[in-house]
């Protein structure tokens, strides 16, 4: 994967994968590691984090019972290489998006939205177990101490976009410009990580289907959001760009 402008492609791909990549390099201990990576991820997506445990997951990738510590360390190094190796895809993608913006004038900031959405909904769609990791992105909102991970691997392009999405929104000040991005990341991994979630249940119990224009719909709301005006006396009546 080349790599793209700032390290965005690379997704700090020494943290997690490279801290015990000398453990065991042949083929059979990679495609272990590789089996436990996805047994994790699906169980945890599945589950949550607190109802699986070290012996769940061994049990599902079809390995001993020492596996997870042999190839990881811990529970916690093993959730960073998850998000490792998915965080990499995404910030690929994304980066090539901000690479094309980043050249235009015009860019505006439904464009700047749908570079955070669109690369999301693609691993959702397009990879491999990549609907159950933004499942697990999700997910591990109710862990603080693993939040710190979600934020280590992504922050490589985290600051880039920030720095365009500051372009398109001048009307806001960089503390109400940071909230409504948290608040339009988590939205977004909550809406295309779990399509039978509890937002689309209670939709489809009204009749209303809206996953086929899923990704159009979440860009019309986040532009929404960003374009809402500041009340009376909040953060941003001056713009801090």
């Amino acid at each position: 994967m080349a790599r793209a402008r700032g390290g965005d492609g690379e997704a700090k791909a020494s943290r997690g994968t490279g801290r015990r990549a000398g453990v065991r390099s042949n083929g059979a201990g990679q495609e272990t590691r590789e089996r436990l990576l996805d047994a994790a991820e699906r169980l945890f997506a599945e589950r949550g984090l607190d109802a699986v445990s070290v012996r769940d997951i061994t049990a599902a990738a079809g390995a001993n019972t020492a596996a997870i510590h042999y190839h990881f360390g811990s529970k916690q190094e093993l959730v960073s290489s998850i998000l490792d190796r998915r965080a990499a895809w995404v910030g690929a993608r994304r980066a090539a998006r901000l690479d094309e913006l980043e050249q235009r004038d015009d860019v505006a900031l439904r464009d700047v939205v749908d570079a955070l959405v669109r690369p999301t909904a693609d691993l959702a769609d397009d990879t491999a177990g990549g609907r159950q990791y933004v499942a697990l992105l999700a997910a591990l909102g109710a862990h603080p101490e693993l939040v710190k991970l979600v934020i280590g691997a992504y922050d490589p392009y985290t600051d880039r976009y920030l720095h365009l999405l500051a372009r398109v929104t001048p009307g806001l000040d960089r503390e109400a410009r940071l909230f409504r991005f948290a608040v339009g990341k988590d939205l977004v991994n909550r809406l295309i990580g779990q399509p039978n979630g509890q937002v689309f249940v209670w939709l489809d119990q009204r009749g209303v289907a809206v996953r086929a224009d899923l990704v159009e719909t979440l860009v019309d709301l986040l532009v929404g959001l960003f374009e809402a005006p500041l009340s009376l006396g909040a953060p941003g009546t001056a713009p801090a760009y």
